[in-house]
């Protein structure tokens, strides 16, 4: 008895150093993945793209996607300039925070070993672990809300404080500006707090005004904005969710297969990892669903499963993208654990940073080989602002028919002001003085002739063709159509 006594402590110290270790290891993980992405030839991508166009315009809302992530980026821009290092450090960073507070949530719910578990696993999600570093930015932001919203609800519960509840309510506001789906796992939240008799008796306190008013606060800018422009907040989105049409059935009917096909593909291959350790181990797996954490977690589910449910039998959720589902399904790896606590030993520890290990290092190489390898990323946009700069010195304004042209362009020369085209068609903003068109090659008049239809007054000066680089070259290739256009009034 006293020999057990005399190695708990030992045991808790190494378990508290791997903790630290594997915090260290994934701190350079993220930095690695700055430094590929800083240096890498590939360009923005679409979702990138348009978070460094957003930084010309600080608003309280930005078309169909909430501003907490175009806000954040234009704090980054502001201190460090807009480059590609802005772009990084705030992505990696978010995932980090994701990392970190799953890591601590799991910590005081289970115990370390299942802290490093739970964190370790969520690289074997690939939306979290590859799509997220490609190009996702508001669903990183909403998974990483949400996972710190988790972090200090369980903080909540151990050591109730009016600081406590008021934090909870801020990071709930926040989280339903970063990505609207954000609502579902809120809506989980809630339903579980409610349901489970220990966590109502922490949570719904006098204290719980607060952090209801922090959060009606924190949200009232955006909620005045989207308010006022409700269609066009939630048009294109609308749109995505139908889907192809079709009558009632045959929407329910894909909504839920959706439902259910973007759950597994969200979880593979976590599912098989932990699939294959519970069947070696099964003889103590055994689940504890009667505890007040497995309780939560299995109302949590329940109550956003409905919520998504409820949606697919209005008819208006025909179609789910599995990154649609990250802000609740990254808790999968928790979830399991919480279920069966009895497999967060160091055995699975080393299974799962084992796979993670693997799967790091894949990640890193396949971002390397994408930038270099892969034609679709590279295209020499600092070489076409040099050209269209030096062609082109009395345009101050761009307008470009493509996403990913204009972020590009702005990276690469942020002096100009630099437009959507259908944006343009649709909000005709007062324009003056000379201004480029940018269309894509092969396409000389399309774009040339929507814009003198919203602005009859323009005059084209000049138009052509510009092609840089092949695609043999490192920077690849890519040819644009131009059209210089004056315009004299709004």
């Amino acid at each position: 008895m006293q020999l057990a006594m005399q190695d708990a402590p030992v045991e808790a110290a190494d378990e508290q150093r791997a903790g630290m270790r594997f915090l260290l290891v994934l701190a350079i993980y993220f930095l690695l993945q700055v430094v590929l992405r800083v240096t890498s030839p590939a360009v923005l991508d679409l979702d990138e793209a348009e978070a460094i166009l957003s930084f010309q315009h600080l608003q309280a809302g930005y078309g169909n996607q909430p501003p907490l992530y175009f806000w954040l980026q234009w704090l980054m821009f502001s201190a460090f300039g807009i480059n590609l290092v802005a772009l990084s450090v705030q992505k990696n960073l978010l995932l980090f925070c994701t990392y970190l507070a799953m890591f601590h949530t799991a910590r005081l719910l289970i115990g370390m070993n299942a802290a490093i578990i739970a964190a370790a696993s969520l690289i074997l999600l690939p939306q979290l672990g590859w799509e997220s570093q490609r190009d996702l930015t508001h669903s990183v932001l909403a998974t990483c809300m949400a996972a710190l919203t988790l972090w200090c609800y369980v903080g909540l519960l151990r050591h109730r404080s009016r600081w406590r509840h008021a934090l909870f309510g801020l990071l709930v506001g926040l989280g339903l500006q970063s990505k609207y789906n954000f609502a579902v796992f809120a809506l989980g939240l809630l339903a579980a707090s409610l349901l489970v008799r220990e966590h109502r008796r922490a949570v719904w306190t006098r204290d719980a005004w607060l952090a209801l008013a922090v959060a009606a606060l924190s949200l009232a800018p955006h909620a005045l904005w989207l308010f006022n422009h409700l269609d066009v907040a939630t048009g294109a989105t609308l749109e995505k969710m139908h889907g192809r049409g079709g009558d009632y059935a045959g929407r329910v009917a894909r909504g839920f297969g959706n439902m259910v096909g973007a759950t597994m593909l969200f979880a593979t291959p976590l599912w098989i990892v932990y699939g294959w350790i519970w069947w070696r181990r099964r003889g103590q797996a055994r689940a504890r669903l009667d505890t007040p954490a497995a309780l939560f977690i299995l109302w949590f589910y329940l109550a956003a499963f409905a919520c998504i449910t409820v949606l697919v039998l209005s008819g208006e959720l025909a179609r789910i993208k599995s990154r649609w589902m990250q802000p609740i399904l990254f808790l999968l790896p928790l979830a399991f654990l919480v279920l069966f606590p009895s497999l967060a030993r160091r055995t699975m520890r080393r299974i799962i940073l084992w796979a993670a290990g693997v799967c790091a290092i894949l990640i890193l190489a396949g971002m390397l080989a994408r930038g270099y390898l892969d034609k679709d990323t590279r295209a020499p946009f600092g070489a076409l602002s040099a050209q269209l700069m030096l062609r082109f010195p009395q345009a101050d304004t761009v307008v470009a028919d493509d996403l990913t042209v204009a972020g590009n362009l702005y990276l690469h020369h942020p002096a100009w002001t630099v437009m959507l085209l259908p944006k343009v068609l649709q909000s005709r903003p007062a324009l003056r003085g000379e201004l480029l068109l940018i269309g894509p090659g092969g396409q000389p008049e399309h774009g040339v002739d929507r814009f003198l239809d919203a602005y009859p007054s323009g005059v084209v000066r000049r138009r052509g063709r510009l092609a840089i680089g092949t695609p043999q070259d490192r920077q690849g290739a890519i040819a644009v159509e131009y059209a210089l256009v004056s315009l004299k009034d709004a």
